[in-house]
């Protein structure tokens, strides 16, 4: 069984040279989205999204890094700052947000919770600020992991109003490692930025692949397909430092 599941995980993998709504790293840890009391992770994602193989000037891309920090025993709080989604030669330091992630309620067995996230984020070089709230509910049932993520966010510039929402599928084949399969519609995937997700299609899917390389370092990796009002892919890749 092990087998079957990573032979499509390895040829992704070695397809896109090699994430937060679905934070691996904390589905492997069994948690809520808020980060661990006193804890302190630093992140570095890359994402990066083509149209045409016949037209590279329409690829896409954006990095970002983030700092989460267990600033409460149920509430933790991320700080990051990055570049917005560019062509390939491009780039600045333009875009930021900061998070915050209460965890309302927990079973006692640990096999569920609810999630509050209120999320600010914004640019430094225009105006295109954006406040989302989400309430997202993990259960965990042995090595499965199901997450279903509502999400509204409101333009403060545009005055946009949008719901959109996230549900995703993970399996841990050992206690380090998981793969599992996400969707969205009309919400930001693995961004915290305003306006912009891996792929820009109002429908997406996902392929996603999280392990832990040693005890301080956690990669994940993502493919992205979209699949309503726009035909891109995309891959993104986070790797997070665990400090504390």
């Amino acid at each position: 069984m092990k087998k079957i599941i990573l032979i499509p995980v390895i040829i992704f993998t070695l397809y896109t040279g090699a994430n937060a709504c679905f934070d691996t790293y904390l589905f492997l840890r069994k948690a809520s989205m808020a980060y661990p009391y006193k804890s302190l992770v630093l992140e570095a994602n890359g994402e990066f999204s083509f149209t045409k193989f016949s037209d590279p000037n329409q690829d896409q891309y954006f990095v970002t890094g983030s700092l989460y920090y267990g600033l409460l025993k149920n509430f933790s709080i991320q700080l990051s700052l990055g570049s917005s989604e560019r062509s390939r030669s491009e780039f600045a330091l333009d875009a930021f947000s900061l998070r915050g992630v209460y965890n309302l309620y927990t079973s006692k067995e640990n096999n569920y919770n609810l999630n509050l996230i209120a999320e600010y984020r914004g640019m430094f070089n225009q105006a295109a600020n954006e406040v989302e709230f989400s309430t997202p509910l993990l259960i965990y049932n042995n090595d499965f992991t199901y997450v279903i993520h509502p999400t509204i966010s409101y333009g403060l510039n545009s005055n946009d109003l949008m719901a959109g929402g996230h549900l995703g599928l993970f399996y841990s084949f050992d206690p380090n490692s998981l793969i599992g399969l996400g969707a969205e519609y009309a919400s930001i995937h693995s961004s915290s930025y305003a306006g912009q997700r891996l792929t820009q299609s109002e429908f997406s899917t996902s392929l996603f692949f999280g392990t832990y390389l040693g005890n301080k370092i956690y990669l994940q990796n993502e493919f992205a397909k979209g699949l309503a009002n726009s035909r891109d892919f995309g891959f993104a890749i986070t790797t997070k430092l665990i400090l504390n």
